[in-house]
């Protein structure tokens, strides 16, 4: 009888490879667990905030669970991804940004679209570290350890940059696709195609961030961070003024100019021929 053939090992998937079991593993887990909490009664309660949080940790968990199948030093690894010793411009930068593209949606909305600034439904600007902080740790920024500290590194072995960072995107929008479906999430309410579109052009920004620190992945998790909690503070109308059709719209136009000048700036190369900490 001819011999079984080994299956390969992690350690020596090809980039395709890395993609398509990465994809299969992160999915797997967050949607297996958004779906006990979609399917049940939890809602609202501690137990429903953990399965949602626990699922959210997909990407993170799958990234650990490869790196320790491939052989690797899972501290060695994170120690690299959560390198704090980079030039402070990019902590500035990731911190700055959403406030540059958010407030120039809001003075368009205001300038050309007659909105009107609402104060009242606005929370207290004290209140922004901790939605800041909130996010880092229990929601989108810890997402970026698998994205950009694992699948990304991996891709950059085969693919350019810039391809690698959409691809990072393509599968990090098809990632959210259960919450548009599920009732009480925010992305439930949000116009799917401009939603999806805003994932795949974070991907490159953050491609470039990631890039241009040595891969280190804390820029990137402030940045996405503040994307996310800056969304309570649009001027126009609030959360509910940046998720309308409208605010969503202008916020991923100001996002794609940024991209676009990112690009004619730094090619496809994206901050990998002059990474600086």
């Amino acid at each position: 009888m001819p011999a079984r053939p080994h299956p390969v090992a992690v350690a020596d998937w090809s980039p395709r490879a890395t993609l398509l079991g990465y994809t299969t593993l992160t999915y797997a887990i967050s949607w297996s667990l958004w779906s006990v909490w979609a399917l049940s009664e939890t809602g609202a309660t501690l137990t429903g905030t953990v399965l949602f949080i626990l699922g959210g940790l997909g990407p993170f968990g799958a990234s650990v669970v490869l790196v320790r199948a491939s052989c690797r030093d899972v501290r060695a690894w994170l120690r690299g991804i959560f390198e704090a010793r980079i030039a402070l411009r990019y902590y500035a930068l990731a911190l700055a940004l959403p406030v540059a593209l958010l407030l120039g949606a809001a003075v368009i909305h205001i300038v050309l679209f007659d909105g009107v600034v609402t104060p009242d439904l606005l929370p207290g600007i004290i209140e922004y570290p901790l939605f800041l902080g909130f996010v880092v740790l229990f929601g989108g920024g810890l997402e970026e350890p698998g994205w950009r500290g694992y699948l990304l590194p991996e891709l950059q072995e085969a693919y350019s940059p810039l391809t690698a960072g959409l691809l990072v995107g393509v599968v990090w929008a098809g990632w959210h696709l259960p919450l548009v479906f599920i009732p009480g999430t925010i992305q439930h309410t949000l116009p799917l195609g401009l939603y999806l579109l805003q994932l795949v052009e974070l991907s490159v920004l953050l491609t470039w961030l990631a890039n241009r620190v040595g891969g280190s992945v804390l820029p990137a998790m402030l940045l996405h961070a503040g994307g996310n909690a800056l969304l309570n503070y649009y001027p126009v109308g609030g959360v509910s003024g940046a998720t309308s059709p409208l605010g969503l719209g202008l916020l991923v136009a100001m996002l794609t100019l940024a991209v676009v000048a990112l690009v004619l700036t730094a090619g496809t190369s994206l901050g990998t021929d002059r990474p600086a900490r």
